[in-house]
């Protein structure tokens, strides 16, 4: 019987790419007033290099390119992480969230800088929206998924038993195998083009009860287990 439903943020509920080009945009604008060059061609090498080296270094390669000095970039790093998100939820879960609540309890866990993920929780009005919210930060970094002590205190802020949840994530090092520590079920959503959508778990043995696409097809998968 699946009587909660907790979803990962990033990547789950709305396209993290959407924040990552905010705080570009933000960096653009800074770089241009100090006069390193022009800000929407700083924030589309940002995205360029976001995609071809991951999220490791995209600044320090930059400043290499540009030619501005190293020392700005922990000041570039705050900018981005205090920016204020311009993010929506995606459109499935903008959907399927209300229907969800009339029959589950729902919550959210999610990892990375608390101040950070309560910025992007505020802009897309999930408490208004969620029974239960858990920032793994706010309890200290050693608590970030896989990590299950925050599955479970969502858990019990839902007063459900981890046996009777189901947990929604796209990252299967950090959300399918921290569900599977908790003893929550999970299913796998690979948002097409997402960080994580054909990234493979390094417990082999680990494997998600489901896998989705799109969050429309959550209702059809939880039937088959009520």
């Amino acid at each position: 019987m699946v009587r909660a439903i907790v979803f990962d943020l990033d990547d789950t509920l709305y396209e993290e790419i959407t924040y990552v080009r905010g705080g570009f945009r933000i960096v653009g604008a800074v770089l241009a007033a100090r006069g390193v060059g022009d800000a929407a061609h700083i924030a589309a090498a940002l995205e360029q290099l976001h995609i071809e080296n991951g999220r490791a270094g995209v600044l320090q390669t930059l400043a290499e390119r540009l030619a501005f000095p190293t020392a700005w970039i922990p000041e570039l790093v705050t900018t981005i992480r205090s920016h204020r998100p311009d993010i929506r939820l995606a459109a499935d879960a903008d959907e399927v969230l209300p229907r969800l609540r009339t029959a589950f309890r729902l919550g959210c866990v999610t990892d990375g800088w608390a101040a950070v993920q309560r910025g992007k929780v505020d802009a897309l009005g999930l408490r208004e929206r969620l029974d239960a919210i858990v920032i793994a930060d706010e309890r200290g970094r050693e608590y970030w998924k896989p990590h299950p002590v925050p599955f479970l205190q969502c858990c019990e802020l839902l007063q459900a038993d981890p046996g009777d949840t189901v947990f929604v994530g796209d990252n299967p090092d950090r959300d399918l195998l921290g569900a599977r520590r908790a003893g929550l079920r999970s299913i796998r959503i690979r948002r097409p083009g997402s960080y994580f959508c054909d990234a493979t778990c390094s417990d082999a043995d680990v494997r998600p009860d489901a896998e989705i696409v799109d969050l429309r097809e959550l209702e059809e998968r939880i039937r088959d287990w009520r």
